[in-house]
């Protein structure tokens, strides 16, 4: 390798072998930061429908089969890999299933460091921009949760055909009348990132984008065709299954507010990449300004900064449809990763012109130093409240499983969560992991214990939220025992109104009351009825265990209460008292009870 003079914008007249140690550098130094920062985390959220719901052995259209999307997602290849891992580890240890994506994570920068080094962007400028995308605080959710796999690994794909198709140049006739091994490699990327999440979708399209520019039609047809075919025919069988799930929908005023989403979505990411969140804005006209004027120039020399671009802006428009543009905000971590990572290039070109000086490439690269450095911070913050949060979650499964595994029901029954926070896992699948012996044998306190106790006593569930039920879930009755902070009358056909002694909205009196199965049921129903819900606003009942010795519950459970005030409350623990708890200022009335003991 020749020498640079270091006028020609490096930061010293050193060789490019030093940028490219550098780079090796930085990506062995991401690793092992994330790997720090990711050392004490465990499973949580939609990890438990990969873990404790698929097999290998369903019809494509049973929601436990590898081919039923997870929400809106195509994650055949993450099912694939989580089953083979648990097969193995069980959930023995977190680190088998987060390096995967740290892995990954690394393929992606080292990607996008070939793709801006093919682009013109300066070695030094490009080092710390990858440096920039390896400690992304601001993307911190993709790298802290190995669920997120489905997500990198779709960027990944999407990364390899772009880098694949980029350097590809079509020689005579015959190359753009069959696919040459490179362009089929392409291809089978696509696919996999297709397999890995929506966000391959994106990928696609930035390919479909680069295919144009690049090659001559037969051949682009020849990557495109084929994940794009396989992708409408699992979207035809299986895939629109999920679209009717969770809270997906697609509207006019939905669509009509892309633009406003991606607008969104893609200055929040600059703000926070850039630790300055009120100037993301500008980043992006900025950045728009420079890509519109330099698109003419960009499409003949570097169509692929074009293609990225694309896809960029596509996944932010398909996050903006259905249940995430509704829902979901456009600012959200996981979001901030995937713009940036196709942005990488495109940045570092931005910050490299050709004609600049070394002083001005080296102030490009001490911009984006300090903004990794900024990203530190921001990671520390995220992984912190992320090891709080699985370590709660560890507990609480681990608590709540192993009561289950002792022959405690769940009131809702085995297909239903217990855990709130946790709606992939169900009663029956933690009660057979609890019998297994494979969940991790750690101390849990009486109260965890308790509040697991009082999860499966009464929370019943509604698909989405622990409520009332608007059917009673068991024959069995309850006892009034007692009231506070109200006035107690009989009502026709059975029933105790409890009126609060104050209307207050907020109460710092609010009425409890005392409830206990009758003698010689094991589970009990009572309607309860109420005013209907403001407009805008839900009603909780609140409900506690007290049991003959121990403490009590020290989290109370909450049900929603139907809008239209009417629901059944039920209870299926027969040696501890039920205390519900009512603030709402409004009278309550109590119906199905056996009588005052």
């Amino acid at each position: 390798m020749g020498r640079e003079p270091g006028t020609d914008g490096t930061i010293s007249a050193g060789p490019p072998w030093r940028a490219t140690y550098a780079h090796l550098l930085t990506l062995v130094g991401a690793f092992a930061f994330w790997a720090w920062w990711d050392r004490d985390l465990w499973f949580f959220g939609d990890e438990w429908d990969f873990l404790a719901q698929r097999g290998l052995w369903h019809l494509p259209a049973n929601p436990a089969s590898i081919w039923f999307p997870h929400n809106e997602h195509w994650s055949t290849l993450p099912v694939l890999l989580w089953r083979a891992l648990f097969s193995v580890f069980h959930l023995s240890s977190y680190w088998p299933y987060i390096i995967p994506v740290l892995v990954l994570q690394i393929g992606v920068m080292h990607l996008c460091w070939r793709l801006s080094l093919r682009a013109g962007v300066r070695p030094w400028v490009a080092v710390a921009a990858v440096g920039l995308l390896g400690f992304l605080g601001a993307g911190a959710e993709d790298l802290t949760w190995a669920f997120q796999v489905g997500f990198v690994g779709s960027v990944f794909f999407g990364l390899l055909a772009i880098e694949l198709l980029d350097g590809y140049r079509p020689r005579g006739l015959m190359g753009a009348q069959a696919p040459a091994p490179r362009l089929v490699y392409a291809s089978v990327a696509l696919l996999a990132g297709l397999m890995c999440s929506t966000i391959g979708d994106a990928m696609l399209v930035a390919a479909a984008v680069l295919a144009a520019a690049r090659l001559p039609r037969k051949q682009a047809l020849w990557v495109i065709g084929p994940p794009l075919a396989l992708y409408v025919v699992w979207f035809a069988a299986v895939g629109r299954l999920g679209i009717s799930a969770h809270s997906d929908r697609f509207s006019l005023t939905g669509a009509s507010d892309i633009p406003n989403y991606i607008w969104s979505g893609l200055s929040s990411a600059l703000g926070q990449t850039f630790n300055l969140p009120s100037a993301g804005g500008a980043l992006l006209v900025g950045m728009g300004a420079w890509t519109a004027y330099s698109s003419r120039r960009l499409w003949a020399r570097h169509p692929a900064l074009l293609a990225l671009v694309a896809g960029v802006v596509c996944f932010y428009a398909l996050a903006a449809l259905g249940r995430d543009g509704s829902t979901v905000s456009a600012g959200v971590s996981r979001y901030v990763y995937v713009a940036v990572a196709l942005l990488v290039p495109l940045m570092g070109k931005l910050l490299s012109p050709a004609r600049a000086s070394g002083g001005a490439v080296f102030g490009a690269v001490g911009l984006l130093a300090l903004s990794a450095l900024g990203n530190v911070g921001q990671a520390q913050s995220w992984a912190s409240a992320r090891v709080a949060l699985t370590s709660a979650s560890k507990v609480q499964v681990v608590a709540t499983g192993r009561l289950l595994g002792e022959g405690v029901q769940f009131v809702s029954g085995p297909d239903a969560p217990p855990i709130g926070l946790l709606p992939n896992l169900a009663a029956g699948p933690l009660a057979r992991l609890a019998r297994s012996d494979l969940l991790p044998d750690i101390p849990v306190p009486a109260f965890e214990l308790i509040n697991a106790r009082t999860a499966l006593a009464v929370g019943t569930w509604n698909g989405s939220v622990t409520a009332l039920t608007r059917h009673p879930v068991s024959s069995g009755r309850f006892v009034y025992q007692k009231s506070t902070f109200s006035s107690v009358s009989s009502q026709p056909g059975g029933c105790l109104a409890l009126t609060p002694n104050s209307t207050s909205p907020v109460q710092t009196s609010p009425v409890q009351i005392w409830l206990r199965l009758a003698p010689g049921d094991n589970a009990a129903s009572l309607l309860v009825i109420s005013p209907e819900a403001a407009a805008g606003t839900i009603n909780y009942l609140a409900a506690v265990l007290v049991p003959p010795q121990g403490p009590t519950t020290s989290v109370p459970l909450e049900l929603v209460v139907p809008h239209k005030g009417k629901g059944y409350l039920s209870d299926n623990d027969p040696e501890a008292e039920l205390v519900i708890t009512w603030n709402v200022g409004t009278p309550i009335t109590l119906c199905g009870l056996s009588g005052p003991s």
